[in-house]
């Protein structure tokens, strides 16, 4: 929960920039390079880190080991490249056409729509997650596994993309 919260707000800032006019400023081709790598690097280690987690005996008392969720949160959207491409095709989209259409206003207020409906939807798989316990131990493993490999699988991806340009 505190890892979405801390997603969502990076994510809300950077929406309110870009409804603030920050669009204009494109990002260069090194940029995109280096967050592909840097990004895809930081998808192995929560790869790694669900993995090991998933092998970890189970402890309910106490601080878990590791970064906080709020900070993961705030990293994952950070060096996720996907956020840019939003940022730079869809969110410069929608909030240009309503600056265009009402002034800076509107475009904040739609910027702040967006990231209503962001949260809306993360609340809605939080409490899909909540009904977890109705399943097996045994598939919620395979099923984090499953995840964590894909994860993976994501980050060489954007690693390889990021390195080889």
């Amino acid at each position: 929960m505190r890892a979405m919260a801390g997603a969502n707000a990076t994510f809300g800032i950077m929406l309110l920039l870009l409804a603030a006019g920050l669009s204009s400023l494109e990002p260069g081709a090194g940029f995109l390079r280096a967050v592909k790598v840097v990004g895809g690097g930081f998808l192995l280690f929560l790869a790694t880190d669900a993995l090991l987690e998933n092998r970890r005996p189970q402890v309910t008392e106490g601080p878990r080991p590791g970064m906080h969720p709020a900070t993961r949160g705030v990293v994952a959207v950070l060096l996720n490249p996907g956020v840019y491409v939003f940022l730079a095709t869809t969110g410069a989209a929608v909030t240009a056409s309503a600056a265009d259409a009402g002034g800076r206003s509107l475009a904040l207020a739609t910027a702040l729509a967006l990231l209503v409906g962001v949260s809306l939807m993360d609340s809605g798989m939080v409490l899909l997650g909540a009904g977890a316990h109705r399943v097996s131990d045994r598939l919620l493993l395979i099923l984090g596994d499953a995840l964590a490999v894909g994860l993976g699988v994501l980050g060489v991806w954007l690693v390889v993309q990021g390195l080889t340009g």
